[in-house]
């Protein structure tokens, strides 16, 4: 297996770096520093010009957004000071007619915040050899030196176009990774821009599994057959030296053990090519993004290169954003859990009540032939409808006589409390309403709204009739369950009046009477 990885060129550059940012101010210049080169950084355009008149530098670095003079000033000011030094515009909010703006002013480059410390290396090393061979002198010039000079504002044309194209690429990045919330649409987009930038035929994603012993492609796209589920060992190479450089390798394939992720990606006789990026959170590898399918020995361009990192950087902040939530959610259903538990340790009945009519107004959806969603929030929000109870008295909840009135109202007043403690989770429409409305009435007269008919949520009404069910047919510290029969009898007796006849229906025929116990 033959690496062709990059490998820094041992040039020692000067560098101004200019952002009004403490924080990426330090961040940038530790990372240019690590390179070896010598970094002067400012926090204003002021003070980085006065600096520009009485010392060389071979690449400045400007912040476009800026207080006082702003980067787009100081780049009409810095070409008149020092002509021949290149300076690329930072933003993190980059525009096609904010880059077509700033190169025709004069820069050279154009570089969008976020970006990784290799997409940083590569602009700056980019810009620093395309200004050399600008003023190189006259004897390391093409023979054809007028031709050259006369090419200079076409090579300029060139260049904006490419820049407009990769800041194209750029918004179709961010715009199509934006749209996606699940991993899996991630992996296929990432995937998809991937092989449009490169123009690889095959793509895949491999994901670390068995803690971080193994790789398993787990996306790709492509491929005459099925890869998915192919796994190799995260202690070799290649993959080895991705994880543990986190970076990426661009190598000739040599031999069998990657054979399925290169396969028939090249003619008889020629070596496949094969490029790994990496994919991080948390400053780990967890995922990989591989292509193959490539024109063996074609090396790819700064700019594809660069684009190519952008992808990567952007979709590993996607999936650390899914990651946090995941978390984030599974701390707040612990904490909601604990809530439930102290509930259960006031009033049993609670639990056993919340799991008993869950059950039941999942057996209803079903007879009435609901679609999966209405079941699935009946399933997920049925257990907590009466977490709001958690901020009712117990002189009030556990009470085995009639409520006052003012207890009644206060008694009432769990739903609109149980939606309060659950909004941090964000619970969709159909989880929030069995969690509101499963007290509202088909004629109006319920809580809290005094919603009526169709107006209440279809898992509130089917949430209401076996709510109701349930308080009938269970024994309670002050009352004896009532016989299946009559609670059977009360429900349509209501159907109309405090129930959806509808639901009543559905009640009857979803078998709940012939297994409720």
């Amino acid at each position: 297996m033959e690496l062709r990885t990059a490998v820094a060129i041992a040039d020692q550059f000067r560098i101004m770096f200019i952002d009004d940012d403490d924080s990426v101010r330090e961040a940038v210049s530790e990372i240019l520093e690590r390179k070896g080169w010598e970094v002067d950084a400012f926090s204003n355009a002021e003070g980085a010009l006065s600096a520009l008149r009485g010392v060389h530098y071979d690449c400045i670095l400007a912040d476009i957004n800026m207080p006082g003079l702003s980067g787009m000033n100081f780049l009409l000011m810095a070409r008149e000071s020092a002509p021949d030094v290149p300076v690329v515009m930072v933003t993190g909010y980059p525009s096609i007619d904010l880059a077509v703006e700033a190169m025709k002013i004069g820069a050279v480059d154009f570089l969008a915040k976020p970006f990784k410390s290799e997409e940083l290396e590569i602009i700056v090393r980019k810009a620093v050899s395309e200004a050399r061979v600008v003023r190189a002198p006259e004897e390391a010039r093409p023979a054809n030196n007028h031709r050259t000079m006369v090419q200079l504002p076409e090579l300029a044309r060139r260049r904006l176009e490419d820049k407009i194209k990769e800041l194209s690429i750029l918004h179709t990045i961010s715009e199509t990774l934006d749209e996606v919330s699940e991993k899996e649409d991630i992996f296929r987009k990432t995937m998809d821009i991937a092989q449009i930038i490169t123009d690889a035929g095959k793509a895949f994603i491999m994901v670390v599994e068995r803690d971080g012993a193994a790789l398993v492609v787990r996306a790709a796209s492509g491929y005459d057959g099925d890869i998915v589920g192919v796994g190799f060992s995260a202690s070799e190479e290649p993959f080895r030296g991705v994880l543990q450089n986190k970076c990426y390798s661009h190598f000739l394939v040599d031999g069998r053990d990657l054979s399925p992720l290169v396969a028939g990606s090249m003619g008889p006789g020629k070596r496949p090519s094969l490029l790994l990026a990496p994919l991080m959170i948390n400053r780990e590898v967890v995922v990989i993004l591989g292509l193959s399918g490539m024109e063996s020995g074609v090396d790819f361009t700064n700019d594809a290169l660069t684009l190519l990192l952008n992808l990567t950087a952007k979709a590993s902040l996607k999936l650390e954003n899914i990651a946090l939530s995941e978390n984030i959610f599974s701390s707040i259903i612990a904490a909601l859990n604990s809530l439930i538990n102290a509930l259960d340790a006031r009033d049993t009945y609670t639990k056993d009540h919340s799991d008993r009519v869950t059950r039941y107004a999942v057996q209803i959806a079903r007879a009435l032939e609901c679609r999966q969603d209405i079941v699935d929030s009946i399933s997920f929000a049925g257990p907590l409808h009466d977490i709001g109870k958690i901020a009712v008295r117990d002189d009030i909840l556990l009470k085995e006589g009639q409520f006052s009135m003012d207890e009644r109202e206060i008694m009432k007043s769990h739903v609109v409390r149980g939606e309060e403690i659950l909004r941090p989770l964000n619970l969709l429409s159909l989880e929030k309403a069995v969690v509101l409305y499963h007290h509202e009435r088909w004629d109006g007269g319920g809580y809290p709204r005094g919603l009526s008919g169709g107006d209440i949520p279809v898992v509130a009404r089917i949430f209401s009739v076996a709510d109701t069910f349930d308080a009938m047919t269970s024994t309670r510290p002050y009352r004896k369950a009532l016989p299946l029969d009559v609670a059977r009898d009360e429900i349509v007796r209501c159907s109309g009046t405090q129930f959806d006849p509808e639901v009543v229906e559905a009640f009857l025929r979803s078998g709940i009477l012939k297994v409720a116990v």
